[in-house]
């Protein structure tokens, strides 16, 4: 039985297509995408959120609401710059659980 209120996760394995860059500015400049793309309502909704990123591996991990990960999928697609660095994340896979990805 789900909690009343509780959030359907989905996590999005995804890799960064150019350079490295901190935590910090990939979270920020995400948000920033988001917010542009979904607005203030739908980015609610959607419940987007910067799990874990290793900068070595440029690679990272998102978490999303179950109902909404087609429209994270199109909107990681359509990034061609991420806090004014020129890069794309690519999603290479997603599951229900961050022990699936790996």
């Amino acid at each position: 039985m789900v909690k009343a209120g509780s959030l359907r996760k989905r996590y999005v394995l995804f890799k960064l297509s150019e350079p490295q860059m901190e935590e910090d500015r990939l979270k920020r400049g995400l948000y920033a995408q988001a917010l542009k793309f979904f607005g203030e309502y739908g980015l609610s909704s959607v419940a987007l959120k910067l799990v874990s990123y290793d900068k070595v591996k440029n690679k990272g991990i998102l978490r999303c609401e179950r109902e909404a990960l087609e429209k994270v999928l199109g909107f990681l697609a359509l990034i061609e710059t991420i806090d004014n660095i020129q890069t794309r994340p690519i999603a290479l896979k997603s599951s229900g659980t961050i022990k699936g990805l790996g």
